[in-house]
């Protein structure tokens, strides 16, 4: 019966005599420590990957709510058969619809660079006008990221004779 003890005793499975003998489970504080470093280096790296994407993302919505505007108040001018008037501002960086409380603001990344065509307007705002007919005053804007406008641009254009609505991405070509 004591030789069964023993031979139960020297089971490297039995917990008692891992712990005896330095067998542990578990992670060294340099072990974690050096994952820690790894996933600081790697967050480091991958930041600033994650900022220009989210940036790049909101400079295109802007894009997109800019050309969805004008194809709106095309669709509006044509449907109600009354000439419609979009207000571009390009200080407070927003588009308006013109005799309605419906403004667009495009953000803090994107920013109206320049524009072409429209009407000038006192206080440096361009109305564009939409006629029943389909056609408009005609239009381009250049939109680009703030901080850095020669990296990310886009034009968007208004074709003044059957309003037509394009996008180009100017900084890629």
């Amino acid at each position: 019966m004591q030789r069964a003890t023993q031979d139960r005793s020297a089971c490297p499975c039995s917990g008692a005599v891992a712990g005896r003998r330095g067998d542990s489970r578990g992670f060294t504080l340099l072990e974690i420590l050096i994952v820690l470093v790894i996933i600081a280096i790697a967050a480091t790296v991958v930041a600033p990957s994650l900022e220009s994407g989210f940036r790049a993302r909101e400079l295109r919505s802007a894009v997109r709510a800019v050309a969805g505007s004008l194809r709106g108040m095309q669709s509006d001018a044509i449907r109600s058969g009354k000439t419609g008037t979009l207000v571009i501002d390009p200080v407070r960086n927003a588009l308006a619809v013109d005799q309605t409380a419906r403004t667009i603001d495009l953000g803090d990344v994107a920013g109206i660079v320049q524009i072409h065509g429209g009407e000038l307007a006192p206080g440096g705002v361009v109305r564009v006008n939409f006629y029943p007919n389909g056609s408009t005053s005609g239009l381009a804007v250049w939109i680009a990221d703030r901080e850095s406008p020669g990296d990310s641009s886009y034009v968007v254009r208004l074709d003044p004779l059957i309003g037509l609505v394009t996008v180009r991405d100017v900084a890629n070509q």
